[in-house]
Order: structure tokens, then sequence, then C-alpha cells
């Protein structure tokens, strides 16, 4: 019977403990993100459960109580490199956000989520669409963009360009590259952000009313206490400097998209 070391025994606890202490260090809403995406894109694409059973069917939810589909179909990614990259970018990008803009604010950070995981959802009724991972994905660029527009990109090993330019070129490759048909879970997930966007934090920055304030439901269930910000300050956009900022793998090949039925 072979016999393993105790060194051996020792070394795998030790980088289980390293794993554990990574994802614990994590911000709240974006350890939820990566998790929840590694762990459904694993359950699906190794079909130990159905993406059927991700997808998000109206019908099934509303008659059957399937409420999980809302969840799931925003974070079910395909089990590919294409989905590791998303998964990655989603990690990149939530961080810096919920570390930097949204620091101390989880609740307005997973009230962004919520609202704008509710808008795609009304895309669902316009293209069918049965998964938002990408486009929860593209909403969490599109914001990261917008708090940093002229931080430069750089994309594919050899092209650099402001950020405020990502959310577009993005979704070009995957029209001109990928699907050659336009990409609306990404659209969905661009104009939900910049719906947010402009009714939570310009509008208001301007004297006008937020009228999207996240809900004390939110808050109560984050353990936070409401407190006003003026973070944004007069332009609604928080400072940033000029950093050149290196995408995943050198830029971001974008994969088919997902879709059932």
């Amino acid at each position: 019977m072979p016999v393993r070391s105790a060194s051996g025994n020792r070394g795998l606890s030790s980088d289980g403990a390293h794993i554990v202490s990574w994802i614990s260090n994590v911000p709240t809403c974006t350890r939820f993100l990566i998790v929840g995406s590694i762990a459904l894109s694993i359950a699906s694409g190794l079909q130990i459960i159905s993406a059927h059973y991700f997808a998000f069917y109206w019908t099934q939810i509303w008659s059957k109580f399937q409420i999980w589909r809302i969840l799931t179909s925003v974070l079910t990614y395909p089990l590919s490199f294409h989905g590791l990259l998303c998964v990655i970018m989603l990690y990149q990008y939530s961080n810096e956000l919920e570390r930097r803009e949204y620091a101390g604010r989880t609740a307005d950070y997973a009230w962004f989520l919520i609202f704008c995981c509710g808008v795609m959802f009304v895309g669902h009724w316009l293209s069918w669409t049965l998964f938002f991972s990408e486009g929860l994905l593209m909403g969490v660029t599109t914001l990261w963009a917008i708090h940093r527009p002229n931080t430069i990109v750089k994309f594919m090993f050899a092209f650099q360009f402001p950020a405020k330019y990502l959310p577009y070129v993005l979704m070009g490759i995957e029209y001109l590259l990928v699907r050659h048909s336009f990409p609306f879970n990404m659209a969905y997930g661009w104009g939900a952000t910049h719906l947010y966007y402009y009714l939570a934090v310009d509008l208001p920055s301007h004297g006008g009313i937020n009228y999207i304030p996240t809900p004390q439901f939110v808050y109560k269930m984050l353990g936070q206490v409401h407190r006003a910000s003026n973070r944004y300050g007069s332009s609604g956009v928080a400072s940033s400097s000029n950093p050149i900022h290196q995408m995943p793998g050198g830029g971001h090949f974008w994969g088919s998209g997902r879709r059932l039925g």
C-alpha cells in the first residue's frame, strides 16, 4: 500500500490554507460572484447538472418557483478557455471596484449588481436570452471603465487605448469575430450600468434626486448601516490616475455565446 509522506500532507494542507485565506480576503460581493461562477460553470461543464436547469426560463421561475434560475443564469460560464478569461476579468474588475469606489459600501455595490440583473432580465422578452453571465461581466467592466476613463488598457499585447472604449471593443470583437450577430446580453449589461450610473450617481451629483437608492433590505442582508456618502463629489466620477492596465492574458478572446433551445 502506498504511503504518503508527512511532508506531502503538510504541503497539501498548506496549499489549501493559502486558497482559503485568499478567498476569505476577497471582498464580499466579488467573492460571491467568483465562487458561484466557478462552482456553477464546473457543474454544468462536466454535466453534473444540466445547463438547462441553470438557464433563465421565466415560466419555470414563475409557475414552478424555480427561483435559483435568477442566480444561475448570471453566474454560469462555459467550461472553456473563454469562460476562464471571463471569470478572471470578472474578478479583476469587480475586486478593484469593491476595494476602491465601493470601499466600505458593500451594500451599495450589491445593489448595483441586483439592479443590473433586473434590467438585463427585461431583455429576456426582447431576445430570449437565457444566460446573462457575459452581460453581468460587461456591466461590471463598464462601471470600472466609467470610473477610470483615461486608464490605458493594453489589449492583445499590442493595442493600447483608454478604458472608456473597452466595453465597445469587447462588444465589437464579439460581433465581428465570434457571433457574427449582435451580442444582446452584453449590450443589456452595458445599458443597465449606464442607466444605474445616471440615476444613482450622475443625476444626484448635479442636484437631482437619486431615484434608485439602495433599499434597506440590502443593508440588513449584509449587516451594514445605511449612511450617506459624498464619495463622488461634483463630477460623479472617482478620481483616477492614468496607469496602464494589463488585461488578463494580454487581452480577451471572446468565445461563443450560450443559448439553449
